[in-house]
């Protein structure tokens, strides 16, 4: 049954902004190659509101595409979801990928290229508070199939307590290999709709001629 405590504990839990990058190591130097925020809004009665915002720092084939959008133009997705629901088929889509993107950069839109996604898509969050005190987990589980038949396996976690800030992981598993992506996201005071206001004014993929 829903109660003020439990409903409560989900927004302490989770409420919140969150900032992550994606980084390498580059001739002895660490360069950024993606940025990404996450809002979470707990809404009440079993109902969340996600954020999610992805900006790329560089131009190339798997950033930016040859209708002209480049990848440093960023990415954002809006949606509101039930727990224990099967989301709406219409945006199923569009939420895997979101969440992928914290996942590893362009991974997700490489696969598709590549192999292409039957419509047998789907998404289901799951939310529990009540196993240990003063702590939750969050869980986006996902799954599609390849137009080969391959399926493949997402899931996006969220582990918190009321003590510390949250832990978030990301598995994927495509047939039998299956892989642990820890992310590093840390509170931030800016929301997904809100950031990366700057206008992207030039591509050096596209307008360096990267298309040719």
């Amino acid at each position: 049954p829903i109660t003020l405590t439990s409903e409560l504990k989900k927004m302490l839990l989770f409420n919140g902004n969150f900032f992550g990058q994606d980084e390498i190591e580059l001739y002895g130097e660490h360069v950024t190659l993606k940025e990404h925020v996450l809002t979470i809004q707990y809404q009440g009665e079993g109902t969340w509101a996600f954020g999610i915002c992805h900006k790329c720092n560089t131009c190339n084939h798997q950033t930016c595409d040859d209708e002209g959008r480049c990848g440093k133009q960023p990415e954002k997705l809006q949606f509101v979801v039930k727990e224990k629901k099967t989301c709406d088929s219409a945006a199923v889509f569009a939420i895997v990928r979101g969440l992928s993107g914290f996942g590893s950069t362009g991974y997700f839109d490489g696969l598709m290229n590549k192999y292409k996604v039957s419509k047998q898509v789907s998404t289901v969050l799951s939310v529990e508070t009540g196993n240990v005190p003063d702590s939750g987990q969050l869980v986006f589980s996902s799954s599609l199939v390849l137009v080969t038949g391959q399926e493949v396996i997402c899931k996006f976690q969220v582990n918190s307590t009321l003590d510390d800030s949250p832990v978030f992981k990301y598995y994927r598993t495509v047939g039998d290999q299956a892989r642990e992506i820890p992310l590093l996201l840390t509170e931030c005071q800016v929301t997904a709709m809100e950031a990366f206001p700057e206008p992207v004014t030039e591509c050096e993929y596209i307008d360096g001629g990267g298309r040719e």
